[in-house]
């Protein structure tokens, strides 16, 4: 069935604009809503202008980390138009090589962390099997906090459908877990105006039904992050789609 009238694309689109279009309800981003993001990087590297994600420790499975060099060159370019929209607004963008999509999360910060959970994950993750899948981005989001997402779209629902698993068969796994298949490319750190506000709506618009980026997936990865946008990580596992 074609990607545009497949009952999962239309969910997923609808889940992220009822996020997305409250953004646009106001004539700038609001200092409070920032606050949710700055809280991410430490208070030295804000007061400098030059943010720096805060250290964490989350465990988690992704794809990505990073994608092939055009998938990510595609995302980059809409850094780029972003950017150039905000100039001297204080801003932060996730590195290419550190682009991934989340199917879950096994640990959040303010959780602990008990180490024999890792056989238990990765026995799980053993068992797993789906095909490969196309992965395409269809437009950008920018949300009342400020966070920026490229909109993602599994084929075959297969994100979900491993997520769904992995919450019916891991008794460990927290209950928050996303809902989407986005992958996160930067944050706005401050208000930025009217004028920038209207001009990065219209770009949001503009973009909305365009693909940005595309490319087959073939492996999900069990992830250590420990610091935020995974600036700092290491692959525990990689784990072949078939």
């Amino acid at each position: 069935m074609n990607l545009h009238y497949n009952e999962h694309f239309i969910f997923l689109r609808q889940s992220y604009e009822d996020v997305g279009n409250k953004t646009w309800l106001n004539d700038d981003f609001k200092q409070n809503d920032l606050d949710i993001s700055r809280d991410l990087f430490t208070d030295k590297s804000l007061a400098l202008r030059k943010p720096v994600p805060k250290k964490l420790e989350v465990f988690a499975l992704l794809s990505g980390l990073p994608f092939t060099e055009e998938f990510c060159i595609n995302l980059v370019a809409i850094q780029d138009k972003i950017s150039d929209i905000l100039n001297n607004i204080l801003q932060y963008w996730v590195l290419p090589s550190n682009f991934g999509v989340e199917y879950c999360v096994f640990k959040w910060p303010n959780e602990k962390w008990i180490d024999s959970r890792m056989r238990i994950i990765e026995k799980e993750l053993s068992t797993l099997n789906y095909p490969p899948f196309r992965f395409s981005i269809k437009g950008i989001q920018i949300n009342p906090d400020g966070c920026i997402i490229a909109k993602g779209y599994d084929k075959g629902r297969v994100i979900f459908n491993i997520r769904e698993r992995l919450k019916a068969n891991l008794t460990i796994l927290p209950k928050r877990q996303s809902g989407w298949a986005h992958i996160p490319i930067g944050r706005i750190l401050e208000p930025i105006g009217s004028k920038k506000f209207g001009d990065l709506r219209r770009l949001v618009k503009k973009l909305s039904n365009d693909l940005i980026a595309s490319e087959e997936i073939n492996t999900v990865k069990f992830v250590h992050e420990t610091r935020w946008y995974m600036e700092e990580k290491s692959i525990l596992s990689e784990f072949q789609l078939n």
